[in-house]
């Protein structure tokens, strides 16, 4: 019997023991969960905002789309940016006079380059 009553409070500390080992597995795990889901909610309003984001876009998009393909405004393309015409109409495109001196385009002067960091230093330290 001596032997039975030592076992018997071993036995119970063994299992005590098992039994927190589980449940500290099992908070970290509810843990892990709970922090997871809490990602993913927030990636969920990301994505959301994106979408809304995205509809406008895709909405102002198509109203570009639409004002592009009416007809008013391929004709008034056709007529100033690619010289067509309708029926009826005559297309006259202005030409300088002979003897007509044309003024030269204008080059633009370049910049002289940034001054090196060690031309900055030396100005700084000794004001030159």
């Amino acid at each position: 019997m001596s032997d039975e009553k030592k076992n018997a409070p071993r036995l119970s500390g063994i299992l005590i023991l098992v039994i927190l080992f589980g449940a500290i597995l099992l908070i970290g795990d509810l843990t892990r969960r709970m922090g997871e889901a809490r990602r993913l909610e927030q990636d969920l309003v990301i994505l959301q905002t994106e979408v809304v984001e995205l509809a406008l876009k895709n909405a102002a998009l198509a109203t570009q789309v639409a004002e592009a393909t009416s007809e008013a405004s391929i004709r008034s393309w056709a007529h100033s940016d690619a010289r067509m015409i309708e029926p009826g109409e005559r297309l006259v495109v202005p030409i300088a006079p002979e003897g007509a001196v044309q003024l030269p385009a204008a080059t633009p002067t370049p910049h002289a380059p940034p001054p090196s960091n060690l031309d900055v230093w030396l100005a700084l330290l000794f004001g030159g």
